[in-house]
């Protein structure tokens, strides 16, 4: 499976959606709106059928969070506002 890092920079018009994904709850960072906003636009371009992506996605075992990191994660989302 491939991996990228990028920076990317948002302004204006663009730069207000993406906060508004996140501050609206629709996901929890930038990044996750980012890479789901991706995989919707790469279906929409059928680039992807939905069954076989989601199949994918289903083979990709969940991130494991223990308790105490996930008490640290929320005080610290929590301290940023």
């Amino acid at each position: 499976m491939a991996e990228s890092t990028l920076t990317l920079k948002f302004k204006g018009v663009e730069g207000d959606i993406l906060d508004e994904m996140v501050q609206s709850g629709l996901f929890n960072s930038k990044s996750e709106a980012v890479r789901s906003s991706l995989v919707h636009y790469a279906i929409h371009l059928n680039l992807f059928e939905r069954k076989k992506l989601w199949q994918k996605i289903q083979r990709i075992p969940p991130r494991k969070v223990s308790p105490k990191q996930l008490e640290k994660d929320l005080e610290a989302i929590e301290n940023e506002s």
